[in-house]
């Protein structure tokens, strides 16, 4: 019996290691260096490791192949692992759209057009996907099939870029005012915008323009300083105190995150043994405290 329950508790273990291994973080940038000055070419596709922060460039991000694209958010589906971008208003061509980027190439494909102005992207669980719309601080829910995009709640008054990042549990995540604003959450329902705890800490003062959470529930960010070029840090957001702790140093005008499970794709990523370990940890807990609860039913 014991060597049994002690399998199952390996086995466990193995393929949470397993799914942590297979997921990707994938950052995009809005623009890219040109003989040493930042221009509206197009944005970059990069593998990010989580750990340090350090970043691979994978390829230009390029509609069909060919014209540059600015990347200003990114999601992966949750089903099928597609990453879908935005395009920045910077964007040399077709700004304000809904595309999809092959993680491998960096190739995009034209959806269409979003009609409103989006900083950053999330899917939920049931794959539907939202933006927030600084313009008039609402969030918008996207059409995938056509790109464009129905807003949700009350208007409000225009604010600045801003990350959107909704957890496993369907609460979204916004950072309407800045890295010295407040991270708050949204009714992906009813649009209400809920205040939360001042965000404090951030390398920059000036923005976090892109969020998202990790396998295990951590929120990432991009921290800029708005520049141009944008210095960019890759840092952590605790959701119930709002402190932000600093990772590493991303590339110049990095403006989107996701996570994505793309096994198949050859881009490789040092492994983060530590987050890794945590998982199991928590998931052979998990198992000790069934099996107690089992030995203590089994007793007369």
């Amino acid at each position: 019996m014991k060597v049994r329950l002690w399998a199952a508790i390996l086995a466990l273990a193995i393929g949470t290691l397993s799914g942590a291994a297979a997921a990707q973080l994938y950052a995009a940038s809005a623009r890219t260096m040109v003989e040493g000055r930042s221009d509206t070419v197009g944005g970059s596709l990069f593998a990010v490791n989580l750990s340090t922060g350090s970043a691979s460039f994978i390829a230009p991000i390029r509609l069909n192949g060919d014209a540059p694209l600015g990347v200003t958010g990114l999601a992966a589906h949750p089903a099928t692992g597609v990453i879908y971008g935005i395009t920045s208003p910077l964007s040399r061509s077709n700004p304000l759209s809904l595309v999809t980027i092959n993680p491998a190439t960096g190739d995009a494909r034209l959806i269409g057009p979003l009609r409103r102005t989006g900083s950053d992207i999330s899917f939920n669980r049931a794959g539907i996907l939202f933006a927030w719309l600084p313009e008039s601080a609402q969030l918008g829910i996207v059409n995938l099939e056509t790109g464009a995009v129905t807003a949700i709640g009350t208007p409000g008054p225009a604010g600045p870029p801003a990350g959107l990042a909704i957890d496993s549990t369907g609460v979204a995540y916004v950072t309407p005012k800045g890295a010295t604003g407040t991270l708050d959450t949204i009714d992906i329902g009813t649009g209400a915008i809920k205040t939360g705890p001042p965000i404090t800490g951030a390398p920059f003062d000036s923005a976090i323009n892109s969020l998202t959470f990790t396998p295990g529930g951590l929120l990432v960010a991009v921290n800029s300083n708005a520049g141009a070029p944008a210095a960019t840090r890759l840092v952590t957001i605790n959701v119930a105190t709002g402190v932000v702790a600093n990772i590493g140093t991303l590339p110049d005008d990095t403006d989107g995150l996701t996570f994505a499970n793309n096994p198949q794709e050859k881009v490789s990523e040092p492994i983060d043994w530590r987050s890794m370990a945590l998982m199991a940890l928590g998931a052979i807990a998990l198992i000790l405290g069934l099996i107690g609860w089992l030995s203590g039913r089994r007793k007369p």
